[in-house]
C-alpha cells in the first residue's frame, strides 16, 4: 500500500491512498467464492455457477462490497503505519477501482498534533492544606447520628413540627377538579427536607394527626408537570402519621454500632484522620489544577475543531442529565452561545489536561504498578466498609476500574511535575513552610 500525505494544518491532513492490486484481488476472490455458495442462476447448480457468470450478473454490487471493506481497512492501516492519531471520521473522495484492479481514493481527517513540549517544571507553586477542626469533626458525627437515626410513633396529640417524620395523602384540585398527577397516599417526608413543595410544607406546620387541610399553590409556566404547569392548585392533604426522628447518644456503645471503633473518642481518631485525608487529597487535587494551566499555558497547541465539539457537546450531555432528576426536560438548559463558549472552554482544558498528561508520562516511562492500583482500592474499601474484592468486581463490570487505572497515572505524571518545582504548604492558621525544592527544567 501506499500513503502520500498532505499537510494541509496541524490538526488536518489530507492521504492519497493506492491499494495494491494483489490485495485488491485477495477481497474479490473471497468474495465471488461466498456468492457462489448462495447465489442462483437459472442453468447452473447452486455453487458451480462459473466466475465470469458471476461478474456478469453481479460484477457492480462485488465490487461495491469490497470497496466498503476495503476503504475503511486501508484508511486505518495507512494512519497506523504513518503514525497518526486520527479523530472523528474521514471525509473519503475520489474512489476509484481501475480496470487493473488498482484501488485508489483519497481520505481527509482531523489528527492529534505533535505537542511541542518547552517545559514541565521549574515553577514556585503554593499547595493550601485545609486544617481539620473540632467543629468539622463534630459536624461528621451528626451527619452519623442522622444516618442513623430512630423513628419513634408520637403518641401525644401534639401538632407537626420541623423534623417530624410524617407519612401522608394528598390530592391537588384546580377549579374544583381533580389534577392528574398529582394525587399520592402515605406519601413519606421529612419536614424541612425539601421533598415537597415550600408551600406544602409550610402548610403541614402545626396540623395534628387525622387532620386534612387544603393548602394553596401556584405552579410556575414551566414545570414537569404539564397537568400543574401555570395553574393555581389546592392541595387536600391529611396527616396519617407522625413520627419523631431520635438520634442515637455519642457513646462507645454507638461507635461501636455505627463507626466500627471500640469507643467514642477511637471513632473521633478515625473521623479526624479521614478529614485529614480528604484535606490532602482536596490540596493535591487543586494543586494538580494549578500544574495543568501552567502546562497548559507554557506548551501552546491547537486542537482539533470536531474534537472540542464532540467534547463540548459530552458536556452539555452531561449537564443536561444533572438536572433530569430536579425538573425533567422543562428545566434542563438551552445550548446557548453563551453556554457553548463555556463549555468550549472547559472542553480545551479537559482535552489539553488529557493530552499533556498522557505525553508526559509516555516520554518519563511512568507506568502504573498493581500495587499502586490495589492501594487505592484498599482505600475505597475503608472508606466505603466494603470488601475490596466486592469493589474491584463492581468497579469492572461498570467499566470504571481502567476509568482509575488511567486517573491514577495521570496523578502520577502530575505529581512527577510537581517533583520539579517549588511547592510550599500553607496551612489555614499556620504560617507557610516550604516543603520541596527542586526546580528543574527538561
Amino acid at each position: 500500500m501506499k500513503v502520500e500525505v498532505q499537510e494541509l494544518g496541524p490538526c488536518e491532513k489530507r492521504l492519497e491512498i493506492e491499494v495494491a492490486p494483489e490485495n485488491v484481488k485477495k477481497e474479490l476472490d473471497q468474495a465471488y467464492r461466498e456468492l457462489a455458495k448462495k447465489v442462483s442462476i437459472r442453468g447452473f447448480r447452486k455453487g458451480k455457477v462459473p466466475r465470469p457468470v458471476l461478474e456478469r450478473y453481479h460484477r457492480n454490487s462485488v465490487e461495491e462490497e469490497v470497496l466498503q471493506k476495503l476503504v475503511p481497512s486501508s484508511f486505518e492501516q495507512a494512519v497506523k503505519d504513518q503514525g497518526l492519531r486520527a479523530v472523528g471520521q474521514p471525509k473519503l473522495d475520489d474512489i476509484n477501482l481501475d480496470p487493473e484492479k488498482v484501488l485508489r481514493f483519497t481520505a481527509t481527517v482531523e489528527v492529534i498534533p505533535e505537542i511541542p513540549f518547552q517545559t514541565y517544571g521549574g515553577w514556585d507553586l503554593t499547595r493550601e492544606i485545609r486544617a481539620v477542626s473540632e467543629a468539622d469533626i463534630d459536624r461528621e458525627l451528626q451527619a452519623l447520628r442522622n444516618q442513623h437515626v430512630e423513628l419513634m410513633a408520637v403518641d401525644e396529640d401534639r401538632p407537626v413540627r420541623e423534623g417530624d417524620y410524617l407519612l401522608i395523602n394528598f390530592e391537588g384540585f384546580h377549579e374544583g377538579q381533580p389534577v392528574q398527577g398529582s394525587k399520592a397516599e402515605n406519601y413519606a417526608l421529612i419536614l424541612g427536607g425539601n421533598t415537597v413543595l415550600e408551600n406544602v410544607e409550610h402548610g403541614l406546620l402545626g396540623m395534628r394527626k387525622g387532620e386534612t387541610r387544603e393548602i394553596p399553590v401556584s405552579f410556575p409556566e414551566i414545570h414537569e408537570n404539564k397537568s400543574l404547569a401555570g395553574r393555581d392548585v389546592t392541595f387536600r392533604v391529611t396527616v396519617n402519621e407522625i413520627k419523631e426522628r431520635v438520634l442515637p447518644e455519642l457513646t462507645d456503645e454507638f461507635a461501636k454500632e455505627a463507626g466500627g471503633s471500640e469507643t467514642l473518642a477511637e471513632l473521633q481518631d478515625k473521623v479526624r484522620k479521614n478529614l485529614a485525608e480528604d484535606a490532602a487529597r482536596d490540596a493535591r487535587r487543586a494543586l494538580h489544577q494549578r500544574v495543568v494551566v501552567r502546562l497548559i499555558e507554557a506548551n501552546p497547541f491547537e486542537l482539533p475543531p470536531g474534537m472540542v465539539a464532540e467534547e463540548v457537546q459530552a458536556l452539555f450531555t452531561d449537564l443536561r442529565r444533572h438536572f433530569a432528576p430536579r425538573g425533567g426536560e422543562a428545566t434542563a438548559p438551552q445550548l446557548t452561545e453563551e453556554l457553548r463558549q463555556h463549555l468550549q472552554e472547559q472542553a480545551v482544558v479537559r482535552i489539553k489536561r488529557e493530552l499533556l498528561v498522557e505525553e508526559i508520562a509516555k516520554r518519563e516511562g511512568l507506568t502504573l504498578d498493581e500495587s499502586e492500583l490495589d492501594a487505592e482500592l484498599s482505600r475505597l474499601s475503608e472508606r466505603m466498609d466494603q470488601r475490596v474484592e466486592y469493589i474491584r468486581r463492581q468497579m469492572e463490570q461498570s467499566g470504571q476500574l481502567e476509568s482509575l487505572r488511567h486517573s491514577l497515572l495521570a496523578d502520577k505524571a502530575l505529581d512527577f511535575v510537581l517533583g520539579r518545582c517549588t511547592v510550599t504548604d500553607l496551612e489555614s492558621g499556620v504560617e507557610s513552610v516550604p516543603a520541596a525544592t527542586n526546580p528543574a527544567e527538561p
